[in-house]
């Protein structure tokens, strides 16, 4: 059975004992890889009943759970072992899901924030346990007495006591002119101005964790001329520009895809309705190191398996063990960017759900079985995770029998 590191992670994180619903709750809205093999493909050409392993999944549980496009990607240290879509574009539309289609990863973001801080570590130019004076010296004097001693640590693993992001918060993003990272410095600014609102020794997931700390390393690009000044120039740059496929390297972006896949509305979790590609069809890019990413499936598989690879300089042993590590303590039940679960059968699983509403995202990695299992949909509803449950199950599953059979 799969057991948190900590049982009583509120409802933050999926429960793996069923691999599906209660994730981090979603943001409010209004707020060297191979390359894909031809083999590996979307069933636009195949019905479901043709369909077989992944591909006959993926088809199947789409339909079962009327979701309109649905995709899974599996894979190991040395690469992608399956991938498949099936569905549509959008609900409106006749276009069926590609395998080269994008999907936005909403809250799986975070995690990819704190690697790249993790990177600047590496560099020299970050460090562990830095304080959030050390982290905005210039406004240090001003920070409220309360936040000392909270660290980039406490921001990634949500142990800060901030307040919650607003609607109107995020309302006013949707129309702010002024740059991304002022944007980021001035909500940083105004939060530590003030105590926190809740207590800082429990968990409590916040967007605003991640804003701040965006802001945090914005505040080290400026320092260092040879790097962009921006959180999205330095995600590029310093991690996606890294991966070994070309063709990885340029599946990122933020924001919602600009072509393909589209997101979609529910009420009451049915009815989907395609949002389009406007402003109200993601969250402000303010909150971009929170939750703003796409990606192909193939480029997020590619990043998570960086946490398995043995000589990974994207991820290299010490910076993965130290975001894989529960914070404060063992038993906190959440890393740096990733929930902490144990499995009898499956041994420790790093997984995480994003969403910003309108996408659903899940990535889980289990090293004991050198798994990296993916699975999105471009709606968001218990049918999706639902969906998602049910793959990485068989998916894990699979990997157990594979190593009994070695």
């Amino acid at each position: 059975m799969f057991r948190p590191v900590k049982p009583a992670l509120r409802t933050s994180l999926c429960s793996l004992a069923l691999l599906s619903a209660c994730s981090p709750a979603p943001e409010p809205v209004s707020e060297a890889t191979p390359e894909p093999n031809p083999e590996i493909a979307a069933t636009e050409d195949l019905s479901v009943a043709q369909a077989e392993g992944l591909l006959g999944d993926v088809a199947r549980l789409r339909t079962d759970h009327d979701l309109v496009a649905l995709g899974a990607v599996i894979a190991s240290r040395d690469g992608i072992l399956d991938m498949a879509v099936n569905g549509a574009r959008s609900r409106d539309g006749t276009d069926p899901a590609l395998i080269s289609d994008q999907w936005h990863l909403g809250s799986n973001t975070k995690a990819l924030t704190a690697l790249l801080y993790g990177q600047l570590v590496l560099r020299g130019d970050a460090e562990w346990g830095a304080t959030l004076p050390q982290l905005f010296p210039e406004i240090a004097d001003t920070i409220d007495p309360a936040w000392q001693d909270i660290t980039i640590e406490d921001l990634f693993a949500h142990r800060t006591g901030m307040k919650q992001l607003g609607g109107f918060w995020l309302n006013a993003r949707r129309n702010d002119e002024r740059p991304i990272t002022e944007q980021r410095q001035i909500a940083a600014h105004h939060v530590l101005s003030e105590p926190p609102s809740k207590s800082p020794d429990a968990f409590d997931y916040n967007n605003l964790n991640y804003i701040v700390a965006g802001a945090a390393i914005e505040n080290i690009l400026a320092d260092n001329a040879d790097l962009p000044d921006t959180w999205e120039g330095a995600m590029q740059t310093m991690l996606f520009d890294q991966l070994p496929a070309p063709s990885d390297r340029k599946a990122f972006g933020f924001g919602p895809p600009p072509e393909g896949l589209v997101g979609h509305r529910t009420i009451l979790g049915a009815f989907p309705t395609a949002v389009g590609r406007g402003k109200s069809a993601d969250n402000p890019a303010a909150l971009g190191p929170a939750g703003t990413l796409h990606a192909t499936l193939a480029a997020h598989a590619a990043i998570g398996i960086e946490f398995l690879k043995p000589d990974s300089t994207i991820a290299p042993e010490g910076l993965r063990a130290h975001l894989f590590t529960p914070h404060p303590t063992e038993d906190s039940g959440y890393a740096l960017g990733w929930g902490v679960f144990e499995h009898d059968d499956y041994g420790r699983i790093y997984q995480h759900m994003g969403s910003n509403t309108m996408w659903y995202s899940m990535i889980l990695i289990a090293p004991d079985l050198d798994r990296v299992i993916i699975v999105n949909s471009n709606v968001f509803n218990d049918g999706a995770q639902k969906a998602a449950g049910e793959i990485a199950k068989a998916a894990l599953r699979d990997a157990v029998a594979a190593q009994s059979d070695q």
